[in-house]
């Protein structure tokens, strides 16, 4: 059934923009987290400054971990992928799904921690350098995710509709089944009458021949 296959790409479509949103709320959180250890970099000195650039470059490589792990069955919206949606049987209705490539190197344009120190202290400006990117990688990435969630909302739309669609058309095929179950029952009764009253037709004028022969006899 067409109409099946196409609810099968639906269900592939929603599960594959699942995993990308996963995805993006978990580096979501991850960009927080640098944000903040960039804004610890602001006030620290010495080792604790390159603790610090340490592990914003750790986060940097888990965001980047993140995104390639965001995929389903061979499909990553982070790396830049994309699924194209059949809606009806035809494919004249369809959606394509877009995806970013949801790298520090890629849109999110993350650079390294940069946190050398200027007069015993942190170097200001470099650390305001990298809080902006990351201000602009977390907008970047909310713009994406309200993408994606308004992409998932018409596919689980229409795949809810297609439900009841097949629904209809197996009740209905269902309900045609029954009026030729019904029609054929009734013909068959109807023969069996026939058969039945013929048979009875058969007999009495068998007993009346034998009654006007023991007449004569």
């Amino acid at each position: 059934d067409k109409l099946s296959a196409k609810k099968d790409l639906m269900s592939e479509a929603i599960q594959t923009t699942k995993a990308a949103s996963a995805g993006i709320t978990a580096i979501q959180k991850l960009i927080e987290s640098a944000r903040g250890i960039a804004q610890s970099a602001k006030t620290s000195t010495g080792d604790d400054l390159t603790a610090l650039k340490t592990s914003f470059d750790a986060i940097r490589s888990q965001i980047d971990e993140l995104a390639s792990d965001s995929s389903y069955k061979g499909v990553n919206l982070l790396a830049g992928g994309e699924v194209a949606v059949d809606f009806n049987e035809d494919g004249t209705n369809q959606l394509t799904i877009t995806g970013f490539d949801c790298t520090t190197g890629g849109d999110l344009k993350i650079s390294a921690a940069d946190f050398a120190q200027t007069n015993g202290g942190a170097d200001s400006t470099k650390i305001g350098a990298a809080l902006k990117e990351l201000d602009g990688a977390l907008s970047k990435i909310q713009t994406n995710a309200q993408t994606l969630a308004a992409n998932l909302n018409v596919v689980q739309t229409r795949s809810d509709f297609t439900d009841s669609i097949i629904s209809t058309e197996t009740d209905g095929a269902a309900k045609l089944t029954d009026a030729d179950m019904n029609e054929e029952g009734a013909s068959l009764l109807m023969l069996q009458t026939r058969q039945s009253l013929g048979t009875s037709s058969l007999s009495m004028a068998s007993q009346s021949a034998q009654t006007v022969l023991r007449l004569f006899a």
